[in-house]
């Protein structure tokens, strides 16, 4: 029998026997949840990791559908999970330049075009979306470049002559664009013949005619309001007169379908804006 003095010692054998199972009972109980803990962590990285690890055919098709459905946000979000995977491949460069540009973040857009022709410098003269980007991130002088190539593969486009037309008018001035307007004959979509003497006479009259020469609420008369007030506007901010350029791309913007230049033109009315 022990003490009171063992008893202080060695402690309550009742308890002793008590609580060494019920001590390491205890011990086992936290080693499993550290284990739980960790499994669950790890499956929580190896999820993500395989969310990242996408197929990068559907990361394409779910770009382009959400550029039109107009979510932006979301076409970005699956190009960079595409260039996360792909960051060197040429397709995947100009498709995350495309949505950058259309989603308004031109200077991003500038610099994928640029990525993708190092890998595929015979591209340039087809690439007119670089030039617009070039446009919007301030590369003037870059985008008076890219519109003259581009013309040797398609040398009907009046689009590609204004454009050029205002990257000449802010690298250089107004009245020097208006001596270097490439030409570009037999453009069949009204009123782009108008906005092509436009920038070499000032006119702006005669494309509005053309524009109302159209009956209203028709598929016709929505397309020459669309391109005549887009036109218009890039006029307009080439001669420096900003309010009048925004006006005119609110209304190109305003009822504008979800394709490339319907676009280009809400990016265009952001940006007189800002």
């Amino acid at each position: 029998m022990l003490t009171t003095n063992d008893r202080l010692h060695y402690g309550n054998p009742i308890v002793n026997h008590i609580c060494t199972p019920l001590c390491f009972l205890l011990v086992l109980v936290g080693l499993s949840c550290v284990t739980a803990q960790d499994v669950t962590q790890k499956q929580d990285v190896t999820q993500k990791q395989e969310t990242t690890k996408v197929d990068p055919d559907v990361l394409r098709r779910r770009a382009v559908r959400a550029m039109q459905a107009g979510e932006s946000s979301k076409a970005i979000k699956a190009a960079d999970d595409l260039l996360t995977q792909m960051p060197n491949d040429a397709a995947t460069l100009r498709l995350a330049g495309d949505v950058y540009l259309r989603s308004g973040k031109p200077k991003m857009a500038a610099e994928l075009f640029d990525r993708y022709l190092k890998l595929e410098p015979d591209a340039l003269a087809g690439l007119w979306q670089r030039g617009i980007a070039l446009y919007f991130a301030g590369r003037y002088k870059d985008g008076v470049e890219q519109f003259e190539v581009h013309r040797r593969v398609n040398p009907n486009d009046v689009e590609n002559a204004a454009w050029h037309f205002l990257c000449v008018a802010k690298a250089q001035s107004f009245e020097k664009a208006k001596t270097l307007v490439l030409p570009a004959p037999n453009d069949p979509r009204p009123p782009l013949e108008e906005v092509l003497q436009m920038l070499i006479t000032g006119d702006t009259a005669k494309v509005i005619k053309k524009m109302e020469s159209y009956s209203p609420n028709t598929r016709a008369r929505e397309s020459a309001d669309f391109y005549g007030n887009f036109y218009l506007g890039l006029y307009a901010d080439a001669a420096g007169d900003q309010p009048t350029a925004k006006r005119y791309l609110d209304l190109s913007a305003k009822d504008a379908s979800y394709s490339y230049m319907g676009d280009i033109a809400r990016v265009y009315a952001t940006y007189l804006t800002k």
